[in-house]
């Protein structure tokens, strides 16, 4: 009997002891069985309080009519004025082209063994015919160039029947054969361009043919610098 009471002592001290002890951990905030650790609930995320959490202030958008330093919006859209164009120099014009006009009937002109044939088609109502192999030759003399060069040389002639050949000879040079299509009248006027070299100051043209009749001749045009 006596042990029997002993053996109770001892239970009910434990018993107290162990309400002690949970009534401690309740005191200090915890779950029983967590050990004083929050609750993490059933994520496994720790829960903490909101007021502690850092305070993150949304960026406000961007409203119409509102730009950003820095951004394309706040680029002007008016492009820049243009450089004026660069002054260009004045030009100076060149020295007109001499044209000068001389006819075949002239009394300045080498005409042994030719004739003068009346021409209404003419200028000067005139002709020079009877040129080539066995006749005479017509040589324009006193042609002028102010500094010499080309020149461009237009022949009016008359040739009534089939195509004619002819030469010039400039300052006596290696004369330039020159074939003249017929113009459908012996008073039709024709016109053939030539381009050749002259010396400065007086030239002589020469027209000839050694082998066959050349065309009658109305006037040469002289066009030269």
């Amino acid at each position: 009997m006596v042990v029997g009471v002993g053996y109770l002592t001892i239970v009910l001290t434990l018993a107290a002891v162990k309400l002690d002890l949970d009534a401690g951990q309740s005191a200090a905030g915890g779950s029983p069985g967590t050990g004083g650790v929050t609750d993490q609930g059933s994520s496994g995320v720790e829960e903490r309080d909101a007021s502690s959490a850092p305070v993150i202030t949304p960026t406000p958008a961007v409203g119409p009519g509102e730009m950003r330093v820095g951004s394309v919006e706040n680029r002007s859209a008016t492009p820049p004025a243009p450089r004026p164009p660069a002054a260009q120099r004045p030009t100076t014009p060149g020295t007109p082209p001499l044209v000068t006009s001389y006819e075949a009937e002239s009394a300045t002109n080498g005409l042994a063994g030719t004739t003068i044939y009346a021409c209404s088609g003419c200028s000067g109502v005139k002709k020079v015919g009877r040129i080539g192999r066995g006749m005479g030759t017509l040589q324009f003399n006193g042609v002028v160039a102010r500094t010499g060069g080309s020149a461009t040389v237009t022949i009016a002639y008359v040739n009534g029947g089939s195509p004619r050949v002819g030469q010039i000879s400039v300052n006596g040079g290696a004369p330039i054969t020159l074939t003249f299509p017929g113009t459908g009248g012996w008073s039709s006027i024709g016109a053939i361009v030539v381009t050749v070299n002259l010396r400065p100051g007086p030239n002589t043209l020469k027209m000839f043919n050694p082998y066959a009749a050349a065309p009658d001749f109305d006037k040469i045009t002289v066009s030269v610098r």
